[in-house]
């Protein structure tokens, strides 16, 4: 299990998609399953209740951790509208 979290004085800079990081916590679980031949994984936000879950699985480690990148931004750029 990786657990990222942005240090308290990073949490309203901006990325190099130039979005504010106004989520604090999330959670990503990333394994291989052999019996698939497939990397998958989960990535749920920091609030309690859960808010947001996502997942998914790709033949290829790169790949699922550009589809976990995509996600994490894509979910950053929906908090910013709201």
């Amino acid at each position: 299990m990786i657990i990222a979290q942005m240090p308290p004085s990073q949490h309203s800079k901006p990325s190099s998609t130039g979005l504010n990081w106004s989520i604090t916590k999330m959670k990503i679980n990333l394994w291989y399953c052999d019996d698939m031949k497939q990397w998958r994984w989960t990535l749920t936000d920091g609030s309690r209740p859960i808010v947001r879950q996502e997942s998914g699985q790709q033949p290829y480690l790169r790949d699922a951790m550009n589809d976990v990148a995509n996600t994490v931004e894509y979910m950053l750029e929906c908090k910013q509208s709201k």
